[in-house]
């Protein structure tokens, strides 16, 4: 092998390399940009309705992909592809009316609300509904909180004991 064809072979590498570098900066860029809730909410027309509830909300300083992408490189991976298909509904315009709002995930609202979930002992006497036997019974956070962000009629108001009495029948006069 003389030297000019080593040259072309670095030459080829080198430009390889840019070439890798240049498709993950756009890559990491389009995450980036993506994981905006202005980039829902003000690119796709049929995001409004959400986008703006968002907005009135006590969550609107937290990105919407901070609650509907699971944590984690696969929960991103996950949202990124959700995300493709989405689009290419919207390019296509059937786009499902009206959008259902999903993937919460508990695990998602204790990312920043870990301290609501408290021991009987401590949250019995204060009747906290936020002990450990309810989340290990199967419940999570939208199990009382329904709505929570994308409807303005609960967006800034606590769930009422009543919500209670949906399993606790059986304790309507002492809760």
């Amino acid at each position: 092998m003389n030297l000019g064809e080593k040259k072309i072979k670095l030459k080829h590498l080198a430009i390889a390399g840019i070439a890798c570098i240049v498709a993950f900066a756009g890559a990491y860029g389009m995450i980036e940009a993506t994981n905006q809730s202005t980039f829902c909410g003000e690119t796709c027309h049929e995001m409004d309705p959400m986008y703006v509830t968002w907005q009135h909300s006590n969550h609107k300083n937290v990105d919407c992909a901070d609650c509907h992408e699971q944590p984690g490189f696969t929960g991103l991976v996950q949202s990124k592809m959700k995300g493709t298909k989405e689009l290419f509904l919207h390019v296509t315009g059937n786009v499902p009316d009206p959008i259902k709002v999903q993937d919460t995930n508990e695990v998602n609202c204790y990312q920043c609300h870990q301290d609501k979930i408290k021991d009987a002992e401590i949250a019995g006497p204060r009747k906290d509904p936020h002990t450990a036997k309810h989340f290990e019974n199967g419940m999570n956070c939208v199990t009382c909180h329904t709505g929570i962000v994308h409807n303005d009629a609960v967006n800034k108001t606590l769930p009422r004991r009543e919500r209670c009495y949906t399993c606790h029948l059986d304790a309507m006069g002492s809760l």
